[in-house]
């Protein structure tokens, strides 16, 4: 396999990532998939993840379960488990429940008084700024996503914000699989000029900039091709 080209060494206690409990396999293969350094398709087996965190098979296993009922991750009785593949379908799907959520999170920021406090926000902003302007293609995406995430964590409703976070993910599945080459999601301005808007307290225009904005983002997709893609976890979890 090509993916085993990467591996290099052998996992020991200097090297292995820092995981006490099922929580946090789950939350360092989120994060994984969030910033694409986990592609779709990659198999994601217990033994292997036991091999990775040095945790028992049971929290390996919660872990997946975990991810599986976040849609984050594919396991077939008897195989195993592969991170998430959506289909054309299910992209569709994904970017349609964003519109419709987060139009409506905007709406409630901006037709709030007062507003809240936005200095979390507008500090990850200038992160995101930075990052773009580096080049820093992965913080970049990071950052991006962490900003439709704390903009839901604003509004108050949790469940949404809930919602909004596992959105994020999926949506990171899908831009590895469908995104052209020549796509540029992660380096337009939009979010500064989004929360401009909501700042203002001009509803309507905020919720038409969020609508377009993911719009932009679906635009950027092909899903009549479907990126190839062939990965080894274990080289992706070595400090």
């Amino acid at each position: 396999m090509r993916g085993q080209e990467r591996l290099i060494g052998v996992f020991n206690r200097w090297n292995r990532p820092s995981a006490a409990s099922a929580s946090d396999i789950h939350d360092a293969l989120l994060d994984a998939i969030v910033v694409q350094d986990l592609p779709p398709g990659t198999k994601l087996g217990e033994e292997l993840l036991v091999e990775i965190f040095d945790l028992s098979r049971r929290h390996a296993s919660a872990a997946l379960d975990r991810l599986g009922w976040e849609r984050l991750v594919t396991r077939l009785p008897n195989r195993g488990a592969w991170v998430a593949t959506p289909d054309a379908a299910e992209a569709q799907d994904i970017f349609a429940a964003r519109r419709t959520i987060e139009s409506g999170i905007v709406e409630t920021l901006a037709q709030a008084d007062p507003k809240p406090d936005f200095a979390p926000i507008l500090a990850e902003l200038a992160q995101e700024h930075v990052a773009r302007a580096q080049g820093q293609f992965r913080e970049a995406i990071r950052l991006s996503g962490r900003f439709h995430i704390l903009l839901a964590g604003l509004s108050g409703h949790r469940t949404l914000a809930d919602q909004v976070s596992l959105l994020v993910a999926r949506t990171s599945l899908v831009v590895a699989l469908y995104e052209r080459p020549d796509a540029m999601t992660c380096w337009r301005d939009d979010h500064a000029v989004l929360l401009e808007a909501i700042g203002t307290g001009r509803v309507d225009a905020a919720v038409e900039l969020m609508r377009e904005h993911l719009q932009k983002l679906f635009d950027e997709l092909d899903l009549t091709r479907r990126a190839g893609l062939d990965f080894d976890p274990r080289g992706l979890f070595r400090l």
